[in-house]
């Protein structure tokens, strides 16, 4: 090795910055999840809790779908860490899913339910607008931060990452939503509760790639 590339390469060493490492994938999820978790229960208590929320919460056909949305939140926070980062097994992407289904699968319990205990007004269908309202507001201040906490996901799989941080904040915000509005029909709640989970995770999916470059300032990559 010539006496000009040993000093270049001093050079180039004095010169590096230390690089500051991240916290393991899972404690980073743990606090975020205290922190969306008490953003969303302050939220939600500041509205006042639905009226007959006890009786309500007795129901199975009614604490399984909070349940289902809860884990489906959490667990895709876990998730959101853990794909973020390159290398990981894609096998992660995967772990919300049970939870998911549990929530899907009771809802579809609540609709049989709410029909043989109320008829065709189990069936019925009205607006909601402040569901959809509540949610989407609150997934998107707390999506914003999880973005940006995640923003190395450009290397990685950054569609898939907007789409587990949109379905974390958006199914966190969807059982604190279920604290405070009156929803009486698992049909209400899987239109205007699922619906507008879906809807934001579908528009995270198609627009994480953009979402993520815009955050860097860096040209878009290959969708993932």
């Amino acid at each position: 090795m010539t006496d000009g590339l040993t000093q270049l390469i001093d050079r180039l060493v004095a010169n590096c910055e230390q690089v500051k490492l991240l916290q393991p994938p899972l404690v980073r999820a743990g606090l975020w999840i205290v922190f969306s978790g008490g953003f969303v229960l302050v939220a939600t208590l500041s509205h006042g809790t639905r009226s007959g929320m006890t009786d309500h919460f007795a129901r199975l056909d009614v604490m399984l779908p909070f349940v289902g949305a809860l884990l489906t939140g959490v667990l895709a926070t876990v998730a959101t860490f853990y794909v973020s980062l390159p290398g990981r097994p894609r096998g992660w992407r995967l772990l919300p899913l049970p939870a998911l289904m549990l929530w899907l699968a009771s809802l579809g319990w609540g609709i049989l339910s709410d029909w043989k205990r109320l008829g065709s007004a189990g069936l019925a269908v009205s607006q909601s607008f402040h569901c959809f309202q509540a949610i989407l507001i609150t997934s998107l201040a707390l999506g914003s931060i999880l973005l940006l906490l995640v923003r190395h996901a450009r290397l990685g799989h950054p569609r898939t990452t907007a789409l587990l941080s949109s379905l974390s904040t958006s199914a966190l915000a969807s059982a604190g939503v279920t604290l405070v509005h009156d929803l009486d029909t698992a049909l209400m709640v899987l239109i205007w509760h699922v619906g507008t989970v879906g809807l934001l995770t579908l528009a995270s999916w198609l627009g994480g790639d953009r979402l993520f470059s815009w955050i860097e300032g860096t040209p878009e990559r290959r969708p993932s």
